[in-house]
């Protein structure tokens, strides 16, 4: 009984050590939705709830935010990704230099497992 006890308790230690990952220090959320990014010319408002597409262009998620550094420029999205109809999904950090403009959806050179694996991050 208390091997089992021990096992659950490890077990959960884990998956809340799992879940908790931060996000890269130093990112901020851009708060103007009128700024531009040029990456991809587009607004901060136009890029957000944007589709994110996988290696093989499935739907994989969508841009939360536009992240950026502490002197507000633009390097990164927060995409909500997993889950089933909101439910389960995660926050993760998704840098600029991994994603291409593929008509109006935004698109990775990962699968969807190496999405969700990608830091979290925690608004």
């Amino acid at each position: 009984m208390k091997k089992t006890a021990s096992l659950v308790a490890l077990s959960m230690f884990g998956f809340v050590a799992a879940a908790s990952a931060q996000a890269p220090a130093g990112l901020i959320e851009i708060e103007s939705d009128s700024q531009m990014v040029s990456e991809f010319n587009l607004t901060v408002e136009q890029l957000e709830d944007m589709n994110i597409l996988d290696a093989a262009g499935e739907t994989i998620g969508e841009v939360e935010e536009v992240l950026g550094t502490d002197d507000g420029t633009p390097t990164a999205f927060s995409a909500e990704v997993g889950g089933f109809l909101g439910v389960g999904d995660t926050d993760v950090v998704i840098p600029f230099d991994q994603v291409t403009l593929n008509g109006d959806n935004l698109q990775v050179d990962m699968t969807q497992e190496q999405v969700e694996a990608l830091d979290r991050w925690e608004d």
